[in-house]
């Protein structure tokens, strides 16, 4: 059995705003080691309920996506980190070899509320829809991973993203660590009692997924019509790379539409609006 294990940073236990996920805010060392408490719950669960190999791969995207604290994290597993990775960006040891994958410290998508400090990939997207569904980092997980037929078995965070995973991955087990207020507000459980729970529950879901409790989401309609609505107008950076890539349309100054055949291309043009402001930068 083997486990890949996604970790972000907005929705581990106890964090609320993005001082407490940057890494010039005042807590953020602190913060450091709860994002690798939580992971670590991850890894030992799924260890307990007899892993062969478990795979941790860094989602945050601050300090070149090197955020969990090396000397901490379960030496049992491997740690995917750093910029440049290829592929899917942050899915570059999400194979088809995976039996089961986990999202730790996920987050609502853009545009929710009261989602903790919702987004889609970048704070500059307004909204992004897939196929017309509005569209969070775990939906893009799941369609990339259902494509190798590999099935989601278990999202941590708010009772946000619980939900909004569950819209297209009924099957999915949750572990809500905090109840959102706002985007910026939230009633938290505590890490010390938040850990246990994660534990337990990747233990569960380990065990389901030996057992074939899942169902890899296979079915979504290919290729994907992707559109990403941005908060402000394009740059002129921005504006003149789409204009020299045939595979993007900017529709007015504020949305972007791509068709890409899998979502390993899908996730890589989406972020790619998020950092393509710079002159002449036309890959992704």
């Amino acid at each position: 059995m083997n486990v890949f294990v996604s970790v972000d940073m907005e929705g581990v236990s106890g964090l609320v705003r993005w001082a407490d996920v940057a890494s010039s805010g005042i807590d953020f060392e602190r913060n450091r080691v709860l994002m690798t408490e939580d992971a670590n719950a991850a890894v030992q669960g799924a260890f307990a309920a007899g892993a062969h190999s478990v795979v941790v791969e860094e989602n945050h995207g601050v300090e070149d996506l090197c955020v969990l604290r090396m000397d901490l994290i379960d030496p049992r597993c491997e740690v995917i980190r750093g910029a440049g990775r290829g592929g899917s960006t942050t899915m570059a040891g999400l194979t088809g070899e995976i039996d089961i994958v986990m999202l730790i410290g996920h987050h609502a998508r853009a545009g929710s509320k009261p989602g903790i400090m919702a987004h889609t990939v970048s704070g500059a997207f307004k909204t992004v829809r897939v196929n017309g569904m509005l569209a969070g980092e775990p939906m893009l997980f799941a369609l990339r991973a259902g494509e190798l037929g590999v099935p989601v078995g278990l999202v941590t965070g708010d009772q946000v993203v619980a939900e909004e995973t569950r819209e297209l991955v009924a099957d999915i087990d949750a572990v809500v660590v905090k109840h959102a207020y706002a985007n910026f507000a939230a009633r938290c459980i505590p890490p010390q009692r938040a850990t246990p729970m994660i534990r337990a529950a990747a233990e569960q879901t380990v065990q389901r997924a030996r057992g074939g409790g899942y169902r890899a989401l296979t079915d979504a309609a290919r290729p994907y019509e992707i559109e990403v609505e941005l908060w402000q107008a394009a740059g002129e950076g921005l504006r003149a790379n789409l204009e020299a890539m045939a595979e993007f349309e900017l529709e007015g100054e504020t949305t972007v539409r791509t068709v890409a055949p899998d979502m390993d291309i899908g996730f890589r043009r989406i972020a790619y609006l998020g950092y393509g402001d710079r002159a002449g930068l036309t890959k992704y």
